[in-house]
Parts: C-alpha cells; structure tokens; sequence
C-alpha cells in the first residue's frame, strides 16, 4: 500500500505526493457532487428561478448589449411606472458587472440567458473548494475536506443556488468566502505577502458586499475578531498591518459601487470594520505602555470603553442608517410591524424544525467542533466560534439568513468532524501484557483493533450522514432530506407553488402579453409578478420585487382590496391598460357533471391576507374565522373579488354541505367570469386565460388572467378611495379643526403648537434637515392656512394625516387628500428614521410633489424613511 507521503511526480520544486491525490480526488467529488445537487431542476426545464433572477438576468444583458457607462447612466422605464427606476443605485451592481464580465470572457457562442441559468451552479460548486481553502486554514486539510463535502449537500446552500438561481446569495456568498480565506491566510505570512492577500481579500469582500446586501454580516464577525485577536497573541503586528490594508481595501471597493456606496462605509457595517481596526491600534500602542502584567487588564478596559462608544453611536444615530432587515438580524427581537416585509417567505423566522431539517446530524458534530474550538482557544479556533455563533444567531431573524447559519455549522462540523477522526486514526489498544509475550503478537493484536475501530467508526459517520440526505419519512417529513431539498422546480415552471410539476400557464401568458400588447401598455399586477412581466413580457410594470416604493404596493393593495368602483379609479388613475391576476385551485366533477372548484394554493387567492394588511383595511370584514375564507363582502364588494373568475356555491363541514360558512368548512365554487369577453361596456374584459383554467380536466389548475381596462368607462365612487380606511371609521376619526401656531425659536430650534379638539400636539422642528419644508410650514401656519382643516386620514397604529384645504367645511369627501397650497415643493430626504412621533411630508407618486399634508407617525414605521421628507417630532 502507498504511503501518504510517497512521490509520485515533480513539478519543479514541488513534490506531488500520495496525499494530494487524495485531496485532489475527495476536492473533485465535492465539486462534482455539488454540481449534480444543484442541476436537479434542470428536469422541468431550462429557466431561471424565482423572480429576481428575471431582473439580474435584464440588468446583465443591458451590460452585455450597451456596455457599461450606459448601464451606469440607466434609468429603467419599464418598471415603477410612471417614475421608472434608478437601477445602479437600487440594485446589485457588483452582481451585474461581474456577471456581464464573465460572460465576455467564457460566454462562447452561449445566450446571456443560457449562460445565467448555468453560473449559479458553477459558482455554488466552486465554493466547495473556496470552503475547503478556508477551513483547512483554520483547522487543517482534513477539516477542509469534510466541509468541502458538507458544503455539497446542505439545503440552505443549494436552494439560493440551484440551476437558475442567478441571484445575489451564490456570487455573494462565493466571493465573501474567498474574502475571508484570503484574510484569514494573511496572518499566516510574512509582511509582503500578507498585505497582498489582504488587499486582495478585502477588494473581493467589497465586491461581495456590492453583489448581495447580506454579505454586510461578514463585517459583524470580522470585526469581533479583530477585538479578539488582542487576547489572543502576543504580537498583533502581521495582524495590525492586515486590519488596516483588508479594512481600506473593503471600504474603497464597496464605496466605489453605487450601492452600496457610502452607506457602507458610513454605516454600521463600515463603523464595525473601522472600529476593530482601531482597535487594534489602540491595543498595541496600550501593549507597548504596559507591563505584561497589566496589559490584559488595561485591554479589557480598553474593551470597554470602546463598547461604550459603539453604544453611543448606535443611541445617537451618528451613522448612515441601515436597511430595517440588517436591523433585525442584528436585533432579532426588533419588530417590524410592517405587512409588506412579513409577506415575504424569505423573511419568516425559521423555526427548530428548519434547523433540525437542514443539518440534522452536523448539529451534533458543529457542537463538538465549538467545544474543541474553545479548548483550544488560539486565533484560529476562535474566529471558526464567532463565525459558528454569529451565524446561527442573525439566522434566528429570516429564513434567507440560513445560508450564514449553514456557513457557521460546516464550518464547526468540518473542526469537529477532525478531531474525532484525528482521535480514532491515532487510537491504540492499552493493554496489560506480560513480558512473555512476544512484540509480534502484540503489534498484530493492536493493529487488528485499531483497523477494527477504524472501519466501524467510518461506517457509523457514513450511515449518520445518510440519513438527512435519503431518509423520506423516517425520521423526516416526506420530501424533506438533503436530496430532495434540492428537487425545486423553478417558479415560473410550476407558477411559483409548491407542486414539484411543470405547467405553461406562466409562460404562455406572458408570452401572449409580450405579442399582443402594445409596446406601451401597461400592466398592473401584484409585486410579486412585475419582473416576469418586464423581463419575459416586454412591457411596463407597476411594481416589482424590488418593493423600492412601498407606497405604490400599498396603493396596488387598496385598488385590489377597496371597493370596486374605487378600485377601478385606482387602476385608471395608475394608467393602467391591462389588470393581471393569478389564481390556483383544483378542479373536480360534481352533481350531473358540473365543474366545480376549491381554491387556495399560491396565486392571489392565497395572498389576499397580505393585500388586506398592506392595504390598511381589517380583516374581519373581508375573511371568516379562519383568516383565510373570503367573506361574502369580500365577493361582493372588492375588485379582487370580481376579477377572480369564481363564486362560492356551498360550505361543507364534515361532509355535510351549507349555504353558511361554518369554522372548518371547506368552500366549493363554481366558475363566474363577471368580466366576460366583449364586455365591451363594463369596466374590464377578460382577454385572456391561461389553458389549465380554461380546461375541463379534473385536477390542479393554473390560471394567468389578463383584463383589458376599459378607460371610457367612469367608475362611480362615492368616497376617497386613497384615505378611505373603512373598518372602525367612526372609532378612530377625529374630525377636529386644527391650528397651527409656530413659536419663536428656543434654545437654536423651532417649535409648534398644533391645536385640535382632543388637546395641543407640541411638535419641534428639524430645519438643518429640511429647511425648505419648515419655512413652509412655518409660512403656511403664520398665514392661517391650516386654521379649520381636519385629520382626515387615521390609520390605526400607523399614521395620522393633515393639512389639506377641501377639509375645512367641506362635505365633500372624495376631494379629500387631494388639496394643497397650490405649488410644491422639492423633497429634502434624510437620514432621520420614521420612528414613533416624527412628523413628516406627504406627497404624491413624485418625490418633489409635496406642499401642505404632513402626517404624525404613530408606531415605528421604518420603511418609509428616504421616501418621505422628516421634517420635525412631536415632543409631547
């Protein structure tokens, strides 16, 4: 048998030993076995996946056919019509760059759309060896190896980056590694080498940062270990000179793109770099001050006064603010108490069940490998801890986030998995021999245990291993092992469900909008679906995955959700020509053949909830019981429920059939178009349906329904459709004239009395934030403008709204929320976040349209900072 060190060839200098062909070949498995994983939804065709991936895809190609000034210079508008969209500054530049780069260089004769359906997968497989790099310079070769195969197989990992996912997480993620290995390597080198490697790590961190926004988590345990590394050696030189080059180099790599740009560096992923960094300045130059008995204790305190510090920036708000979901991984407990960020299934909180699911087994050997990690406790162990502890701990927040938890897990179960083998490669019988017995016996005796316990104890990893990748119902849910995890077809293949099938209704519809559509039509639809419509489609969206307007999906929710009059003012006032809705159900035969129906399974019949909370109505007058069984108003009343091509027929609660819904009962429809074709004189006309809706098969169906909008028609409303809050109107309106009285200035700031029935609001002003909306104000209150106007918006938990003219004595109601001073005024965005009490302006869909409503924020309301202008608080 070959040793482990015998010479097989040379290269130059190098010596290609028995142990690297074995590392080689355990890396080629890893690779090979990571692309097969992640090719599994190449059996329902070849798409991208998801939604994102359509606009990256359209973004990339841009590049490719414009080159990038162009792109740079791009405003899309295709997308968030009227206002269109800044792409460079609202989307992944590092992704799209780099990709479009890519292409050039290995594209061949391929389509920029073949070639992004295949680059997540080769970069997802790539990173099995950039794992294997880091690893084994954290805990050697053989840890390298187990991670690299780990890496493989794990859900999190492979589903944000199977065939088609050409999102931010696999490019992100596989540079944000690379980033990390090269740091971690340059503190194992000499001067010149190890400020190459920082150089080049934190260029590529950046980069990362500039390609997926979650990469910002990387800054959280870099940080923390360069406040560790001070305990850790006694000389912080290697390291100092690596902080300083990584941590520049990172921030001038991020801050070059659009976006990030200076939010990172001035934001708290930018602050956390900085911080460690100068910490470890502070640590040497404190080093060289003290003896080597005091040192530690005088680090600790230096430790401390730099938490406080960092306490004192996070309280007084002295950075650029960062988006409310880096918040809430940071701050798990932070609540968001917005509808529109809860509606996304990425953004759930994983529950214990996600978390035995996706690693199974290597919970148990990531436990081992932290408690050796901790015994150990040398620079190497501890950065493997933090990056264990802080990456299941941002993964408590969102479901997305797993991928950071999966990093951390690995990466301890590789160090674990070591340790053990390490342990029984190295094991020996101690026995009590005599004397007598002869060496050879003995050796034969050791040598035949040590194999013994050698072959069991790989049989016993093997069949642990196994189990999460192929057991289906055992131990896990059906379809729930690491194989089939990664069985997902892509959304538009199976319209976006959770059936592992492949239809066309998607791809029919959109096609038949891309070739019977004008080129300037415009359609409206819920978010979810505005990048297929832009990018497959070939015509304008309203709103799209970028939720860049939160306003605008909110709008879209009250035009599906309000009355139905009101809704088709709503589409007109949009300028829509085209209503898209989607609807999954199942079809079966009842009494004589009849076709009937049960709906329910991941069209808008099934996110209705959500466009009754971003909408701002209440539940209980559209759903039942159960929140999920539309109510007869539901049907009667909201254009949701006309344009959804069914009505109830029955309710039947064990079997039993009812005309009255009771709790558990299952609703029965039949199919009711009340926008039939040629309804040349309603509102809307059904011009198109997908087949499976149109079919008589019994089974699941599908159905892509495109409305024409009849723009001759005048909807009869009879109420403000956009500051209408129907449920509890009478509970909270407050129906009070107001005054406003502007004081003179204390203490260097502005203040105002606003005066109403229910008893004065105290508010103070911010005029260096925005000094055009206080002089406004202050001119408007002066003048006796507000003197008689109402609130006539109240939204419950959310918002109140003032300041409009039609409101003083007029009966009026459906001009309401429409008045102002008759000019606008420029938007003065800020940094200052729309927290409890902040008055802020109101405004139309364009940025520069605000003049007299100004609203008072009730609860936190985050998502709506830089789209509002702040211009003062309420104090008391």
């Amino acid at each position: 048998m070959l040793s482990g060190d015998q010479v097989l060839f040379h290269v130059g200098p190098y010596n290609f030993r028995t142990r690297h062909l074995l590392v080689l070949a355990v890396l080629v498995i890893a690779f090979t076995t990571a692309f097969i994983m992640r090719s599994f939804p190449i059996k329902y065709g070849f798409y991208l996946n998801e939604f994102d991936p359509y606009f990256d895809y359209r973004a990339t190609k841009y590049i490719v056919d414009n080159g990038l000034d162009a792109y740079l210079k791009w405003h899309d508008d295709k997308s968030w019509y009227p206002d269109g969209r800044n792409i460079p500054k609202t989307s992944q530049v590092g992704l799209h760059i780099t990709s479009a780069f890519l292409y050039k260089i290995f594209g061949g004769n391929s389509s920029v759309l073949d070639f992004t359906i295949v680059l997540p997968v080769v970069v997802g497989s790539l990173t099995t060896i950039v794992t294997f790099a880091l690893v084994r310079s954290l805990g050697g070769t053989t840890a390298g190896l187990f991670s690299a195969l780990l890496i493989a197989f794990t859900p999190a990992i492979i589903q944000r980056g199977n065939l088609g996912w050409f999102k931010s997480e696999p490019l992100g993620l596989f540079l944000a590694l690379l980033g990390l290995y090269l740091l971690i390597s340059a503190l194992k080198h000499r001067q010149n080498v190890a400020i190459a490697k920082a150089l080049v790590g934190g260029l590529l961190l950046g980069l990362a940062n500039a390609s997926w926004g979650g990469i910002q988590y990387f800054s959280i345990p870099i940080s923390l270990f360069f406040f560790a590394v001070t305990f850790l050696r006694k000389d912080i030189k290697i390291p100092l000179i690596v902080a300083i080059v990584f941590t520049v180099a990172t921030l001038l790599s991020a801050g070059s793109f659009p976006r990030p740009g200076l939010s990172f560096v001035f934001g708290l992923p930018g602050i956390a770099l900085i911080g460690g960094t100068i910490f470890l300045i502070a640590s040497l130059i404190l080093r060289r001050l003290s003896s080597s008995n005091t040192f530690i204790r005088n680090n600790w305190i230096l430790l401390g006064v730099f938490f406080a510090i960092s306490i004192g920036i996070i309280i007084s708000g002295t950075f650029i603010g960062s988006s409310f979901r880096y918040l809430n991984a940071v701050n798990p407990f932070l609540s968001s108490q917005n509808p529109l960020v809860e509606s996304v299934a990425e953004h759930f909180t994983p529950t214990v069940v996600d978390y035995f699911t996706d690693y199974s087994i290597l919970l148990m050997f990531a436990g081992f490998g932290a408690l050796m990690a901790f015994r150990h406790r040398n620079d190497m162990s501890i950065f493997s801890l933090i990056i264990g502890i802080t990456g299941v701990y941002v993964s408590a927040t969102f479901a997305r986030l797993l991928v950071f938890s999966s990093i951390g897990i690995i990466l301890l179960s590789g160090l674990g998995l070591y340790e053990i083998t390490k342990s029984i490669i190295n094991y020996k019988l101690t026995t009590e021999t005599s004397q007598k017995k002869k060496k050879r016996i003995e050796s034969e005796k050791i040598s035949h245990t040590g194999k013994t316990v050698k072959i069991v104890y790989t049989v016993i990893v093997v069949l642990l291993i196994s189990i999460p990748v192929l057991d289906n119902g055992l131990l896990f849910p059906q379809n729930s092992n690491w194989l089939s995890s990664a069985d997902i077809p892509p959304s538009i293949a199976n319209g976006g469900t959770g059936y592992r099938i492949k239809i066309n209704d998607w791809i029919d519809a959109l096609d038949w909008i891309s070739t019977n559509t004008t080129s300037k039509s415009v359609i409206a639809s819920w978010w979810d679906y505005g990048y297929w419509i832009t990018t497959v489609g070939n015509r304008t969206s309203l709103a799209d995955n970028a939720t860049i307007n939160q306003t605008r999906i909110a709008t879209i929710a009250k035009m599906f959700m309000d009355q139905t009059e009101n809704g088709i003012k709503i589409a007109k006032d949009l300028k829509s020509d085209y209503v898209l809705v989607y609807v999954v159900g199942q079809r079966f035969s009842g009494i004589n053949g009849s076709e009937l129906y049960v709906l329910g399974n991941g069209g808008d019949e099934s996110k209705k909830q959500w466009f009754i909370r971003i909408g701002g109505f209440s539940e209980n007058r559209y759903l039942e019981q159960d929140g999920f069984t539309p109510t007869p108003f539901f049907w009667n009343n909201t254009l949701l429920g006309h344009l959804i091509p069914f009505s109830p027929v029955s309710y039947v609660s064990n079997g039993v059939p009812s005309s009255q819904y009771q709790p558990g009962a299952m609703t029965i429809y039949s199919k009711d178009i009340k926008y039939p074709e040629n309804g040349k004189s309603g509102p809307f006309e059904l011009v198109y349906s997908s087949d499976s809706f149109r079919s008589s098969k019994p089974g699941l169906f599908f159905a892509v329904l495109v409305y024409k909008l009849n723009h001759q028609y005048m909807p009869k409303t009879i109420s403000d459709p956009y500051n209408e809050i129907i449920e509890d109107k009478e509970k909270f309106s407050i129906n009070s004239t107001m005054n406003s009285n502007v004081m003179k200035p204390t203490n260097g700031s502005k203040t105002a009395v606003i005066n109403t029935a229910q008893g004065p609001i105290d508010v103070e002003f911010f005029p260096d934030a925005a000094p055009m909306h206080v002089a406004n104000f202050e001119k408007l209150a002066k003048s006796g403008f507000y003197n008689g106007t109402i609130f006539h918006r109240i939204v419950k938990g959310f918002v109140i709204q003032g300041g409009d003219p039609y409101t003083k004595n007029n009966s009026n109601t459906n001009l309401w929320g429409t008045g102002g001073p008759g000019y606008a005024i420029k938007a003065e965005f800020n940094n200052i976040p729309h927290t409890r009490g902040i008055l802020s302006m109101a405004r139309s869909s364009d940025p520069d349209s605000a003049g007299s409503q100004f609203f008072i924020v009730l609860n936190d309301s985050r998502f709506l900072d830089n789209q509002y202008t702040v211009f003062g608080k309420v104090t008391s």
